[in-house]
């Protein structure tokens, strides 16, 4: 049923149990719609069978349901690919009020130190990728990245990020170089960045900020 050797229901419980909390954290630490296919290569479940997964999927929503949240499924994509649907946790519509004023505060409040970390990292590097970001800073950052693109501070461009110029307009710049000790500073986020992806080959990234 699971794609595994299972001779008993005990084994099979705990089988599913371990899978369930393995999507779940993918899905909560990238806070964003992930694919099947990108959601079962992070977790190494590639075996599963869509019999399997419905059944981690609907454990899971009903999990969420208690505590506010709710699993979102593109279910379009869904008739036409069940690989390449895409899944993401999200609040309940009685909750949305409460979504609301987070995402008020985050368009309308200062700047959080991490997303001021963002914008650092984004300069001095003249673009980066969100896993450079979050490899440099040590922990996801796609919640941080998400407000200053609401922002328009920062832009998308071929996966990655560069300030835009309502950003450096803020700063008091035309240009990046510009900025305080520019070369010396990119060449040192340059090196944590390669150590940083050393490191992460031994040690998981933390929770998002």
């Amino acid at each position: 049923m699971y794609g595994v050797p299972c001779y008993n229901v005990s084994n099979l419980v705990k089988f599913m149990e371990e899978n369930l909390k393995k999507i779940a954290a993918v899905l909560f630490l990238s806070n964003q719609a992930v694919s099947l296919t990108e959601l079962k290569k992070i977790t190494e479940l590639t075996e599963l069978d869509q019999n399997s997964l419905e059944n981690i999927f609907t454990e899971l929503n009903n999990r969420l349901l208690t505590v506010g949240l709710i699993l979102i499924r593109d279910t379009n994509r869904n008739n036409k690919n069940y690989e390449q649907q895409e899944i993401i946790i999200a609040v309940q519509k009685e909750m949305s009020e409460i979504a609301k004023k987070i995402r008020q505060n985050e368009l309308e409040g200062d700047l959080t130190p991490a997303a001021l970390q963002v914008i650092t990292i984004c300069a001095y590097l003249n673009g980066a990728s969100s896993n450079e970001i979050s490899f440099i800073r040590g922990v996801q950052s796609s919640q941080s990245i998400r407000t200053l693109s609401a922002r328009g501070l920062i832009k998308n461009n071929n996966s990655k990020y560069f300030l835009t110029i309502e950003c450096l307009q803020s700063l008091g710049i035309s240009k990046i170089e510009e900025l305080e000790e520019f070369e010396k500073t990119r060449q040192d986020f340059q090196e944590r960045l390669n150590e940083t992806k050393q490191e992460s080959i031994q040690e998981p990234v933390a929770a998002n900020a």
